[in-house]
């Protein structure tokens, strides 16, 4: 059996880590619980990453990175009439298919958040990454109105999966697409 590399590993580790994390919270999730889902000791675990608020920011900067890159491939598109409404579909779909995890990227819980505190970076990437996508959305700099709409459509996101798992990811699609399409169609009220 050929030896996983370093960055295989850690990969392993981030992966497993958000799947607990999702599942149990990151409060309730030990290191013990990581390594054992892993099949390695704890101490592998702490040997990649220091702490467990360590393996959080490695797990949140994977989302945000999945992010990004869809962000990236987006804005490359050529403007055309259905841009943003490609531009909502693939973000609606991308939701969905990351759906277990998602949410601990897009709106972290309050555990996660007093986690979070020690690292401004991170909170900072979460911030550009939304204002990118409110930018390509609305095709420019959003007014007021689509900034507080599209705060709140991004922030509900990751309560909608959660609330809705039982709702099956096809019938989730078109509705989440309204609530995005709205936000950006508001006018400055």
């Amino acid at each position: 059996m050929q030896r996983l590399s370093r960055d295989d590993v850690r990969a392993e580790f981030v992966a497993i880590a958000a799947d607990l994390f999702a599942e149990q919270g990151f409060a309730a999730t030990s290191l013990d619980d990581i390594a054992a889902s892993a099949g390695y000791s704890k101490a592998a675990v702490l040997y990649h990453f220091g702490s467990k608020d360590d393996l959080l920011v490695a797990v949140l900067d994977s989302h945000i990175d999945q992010v990004s890159d869809l962000i990236a491939k987006l804005e490359t598109e050529p403007d055309s009439p259905t841009r943003v409404d490609d531009a909502i579909g693939a973000i609606a779909s991308f939701a969905l298919q990351r759906r277990p995890t998602l949410p601990l990227a897009l709106s972290p819980a309050h555990d996660v958040a007093a986690a979070m505190a020690g690292h401004p970076d991170l909170l900072d990437r979460f911030a550009q990454v939304r204002e990118r996508m409110g930018r390509m959305l609305v095709g420019g700099e959003p007014t007021l109105a689509q900034s507080v709409r599209l705060v709140i459509a991004f922030s509900g996101l990751p309560a909608a999966l959660i609330e809705l798992r039982d709702i099956p990811a096809e019938h989730l699609h078109g509705p989440i697409c309204d609530v995005l399409r709205d936000a950006v169609h508001t006018k400055e009220s």
